[in-house]
């Protein structure tokens, strides 16, 4: 989901920081990333479709888990922002 202003990403972080707090996000760096034109799934940082005119990031294989995950551009980095924020 592309924010179109720093209250919307904002807004957006917030809600990430939710997720990964309530244990829908897993705190990680992935070892596999694939991506390619949506596919119509929801986003799981948004809760928002990934259409075909964009990119959706899937998270196959992470370190110690294997987690499917799929997300928008600005929804993983986010993400994974957030991740490396709490493991460090």
């Amino acid at each position: 989901m592309a924010a179109k202003s720093p209250v919307q990403t904002s807004k957006l972080r917030a809600h990430i920081c939710s997720l990964i707090d309530e244990g829908r996000l897993p705190v990680l760096l992935p070892e596999k990333i694939s991506a390619g034109y949506g596919s119509g799934s929801k986003c799981h940082g948004c809760n928002q479709p990934v259409t075909a005119t964009q990119i959706e990031y899937d998270i196959e294989e992470c370190k110690n888990a294997t987690v499917q995950l799929s997300l928008h551009l600005g929804c993983y980095l986010l993400w994974q922002i957030e991740c490396v924020k709490r493991m460090s």
